[in-house]
């Protein structure tokens, strides 16, 4: 009986084995791309970094073409950035309140903060991130609180996360596995090549990296903002523009940079890609290149939470408000 038993265990240890041999991540589609969801790309990829290395090196062992484990390989430096960032990739949920996201949301911002402090000379994308930032976060904290624009914090607190799986996983690769780790991404076709040239220049990062972000990870995120029907995203992304400040010094606000009839208000929607664009290439960046290193770090290194409380609208709405009593005269 004893005998029988071993051999049951044996076969029932195998059969487990070879089912855990055979989980098959090959050709995942990318069902949480934009991040809209929780957790990462895939609901059957695992959470855990060493499942997911040896799924990776088993399939590159084999000569499996990259394109075929895009989803994992992507996945997998989600998680590592996550890690990373101190977030629990698998609680991480843009449906959720932002409330209840805070602490997600202002971890994400630090870690940006702390990647560009520690390499200041190839990670300059992290510190333009970080100073925009504040005014986005105060954005999903500020519509999370009226009932009827919550969609709209949830789609910006999508459109961070969808960042971060992006770029911040995009960064990951290349802090922990180096240009090759970056040109496999490329060669799964999680990145274009373009983007994989802009590691070699780190003067030209900011820009092609900024235009990755605007024109094609958060494009069509904005796109649905503005085409939302109830209540109008026109208006409400319209409002955004209106009052969302520029934190980068030197940098002109939306209303400054393209004013209409030469009022206090913006000629332009920012949800526009190319309305967004123009501004952000034309005057959000340069500003950015113009500030010294030092300047940056004196940024950066004050408290995130701090920042964001500057950009809350309870506390600019005399800011808001004047622009309007100057133009219609009174004083």
């Amino acid at each position: 009986m004893r005998v029988l038993m071993v051999v049951a265990a044996l076969v029932l240890g195998s059969m487990g084995a070879t089912k855990a041999d055979t989980v098959d991540y090959l050709d995942l589609p990318l069902v949480n791309g934009n991040g809209e969801q929780r957790g990462g790309v895939h609901p059957d990829l695992p959470s855990d970094r060493a499942a997911l290395e040896q799924a990776l090196t088993g399939y590159r062992a084999r000569g499996i073409a990259p394109t075929r484990f895009k989803a994992l390989l992507w996945h997998y430096w989600i998680v590592r950035a996550a890690e990373d960032a101190g977030v629990n990739l698998s609680e991480w949920d843009p449906q959720r309140t932002a409330d209840s996201n805070r602490a997600v949301i202002f971890a994400v911002y630090d870690f940006y903060a702390k990647l560009y402090l520690t390499h200041p000379d190839t990670l300059r994308w992290m510190g333009f991130a970080n100073i925009g930032a504040p005014a986005f976060a105060a954005g999903m904290l500020d519509l999370g609180t009226v009932p009827e624009l919550r969609w709209f914090s949830s789609m910006l607190m999508s459109m961070q996360k969808h960042i971060f799986m992006d770029l911040g996983a995009m960064h990951a690769a290349y802090l922990h596995g180096g240009i090759e780790a970056v040109q496999e991404l490329r060669d799964a076709g999680v990145i274009d090549p373009d983007t994989t040239a802009a590691w070699a220049d780190p003067a030209q990062a900011v820009l092609e990296f900024s235009s990755r972000e605007q024109n094609l990870v958060i494009a069509d995120q904005f796109d649905r903002m503005r085409s939302r029907l109830l209540p109008p995203g026109e208006m409400v992304t319209y409002a955004i523009t209106v009052a969302g400040p520029m934190p980068v010094p030197g940098g002109k606000t939306p209303a400054r940079y393209r004013p209409l009839f030469g009022g206090p208000l913006p000629a332009f929607n920012y949800a526009d890609r190319v309305a967004r664009w123009d501004f952000l290439s034309n005057d959000t960046v340069p500003a950015y290149e113009r500030l010294s290193a030092d300047a940056v770090h004196r940024i950066v290194q004050r408290p995130f939470a701090d920042r964001v409380a500057d950009y809350r609208a309870r506390v600019r709405l005399l800011d808001l408000v004047l622009p309007f009593r100057s133009n219609s005269g009174v004083r």
